[in-house]
């Protein structure tokens, strides 16, 4: 717990609102902490355009570049682990495989093992449905059968909030796009700019964007590191 505490009072630091060559003012706790800890294991995600995905295995996207912005402000190395699916990125943390966990959604279930940074981005949460069977709310969805990537907060959200939606667990958001456009689930839930990029790069014409996911909380719009 002593090194995601440190880890904590790094990412909270005010980064943000510094130029991008100024370096943080580090707590003496701090500075020991990076002296025995200088590289951080942080996940990068293989297909999660605009904000975490990889090129050839260089990873790119808001979210690394926010994180590479961090580290060079406290003089931390970053290694980024690419590869497994979020359910697997999840079960690393809490097995302390792993240090960081990007572009993630605050819920009660994380706050037990996982301490968050403010948000540094926000991103509606939206449904994908077929062109000619479009779902425009969660009430609509009740008694069908929803994509969502495995682990992701929707997975927790629907089984706690709509247990009589059919939650169809997949490895990545492609798979959940791929299913509702095959006709394997009714929907898919995702967030609004990585649906409208892999809907373009895939060229998945017959699914669009057909509503909002409101669960009335913001906090579920908003990405952070943990």
């Amino acid at each position: 717990m002593a090194g995601l505490l440190a880890i904590s009072l790094l990412l909270f630091s005010p980064l943000m609102w510094a130029s991008a060559d100024s370096q943080i003012e580090l707590t003496a706790e701090e500075q020991a902490w990076l002296e025995e800890n200088p590289v951080i294991r942080v996940h990068n995600e293989s297909a999660w355009a605009p904000f975490n995905f990889a090129v050839d295995g260089v990873p790119q996207g808001l979210s690394i570049d926010t994180m590479n912005l961090l580290a060079k402000k406290v003089g931390l190395r970053v290694e980024y682990v690419t590869g497994p699916s979020w359910g697997e990125f999840m079960e690393m943390m809490k097995r302390h495989e792993l240090d960081v966990m990007l572009n993630i959604v605050k819920t009660p279930e994380r706050l037990k093992y996982l301490l968050f940074t403010p948000p540094y981005a926000e991103n509606p949460n939206t449904i994908l449905s077929r062109k000619d069977a479009p779902y425009r709310s969660l009430d609509e969805l009740i008694g069908k059968t929803v994509a969502v990537t495995a682990g992701f907060f929707y997975e927790e959200l629907l089984k706690r909030e709509y247990p009589e939606i059919k939650v169809m667990p997949l490895r990545g958001t492609l798979e959940t796009m791929k299913a509702v456009s095959f006709g394997t689930a009714d929907a898919a839930l995702g967030e609004l700019a990585v649906f409208n990029f892999l809907m373009s790069e895939h060229l998945l014409t017959n699914v669009t964007l057909t509503g909002e996911v409101d669960i009335g909380d913001l906090e579920f719009s908003l990405l952070n590191i943990a």
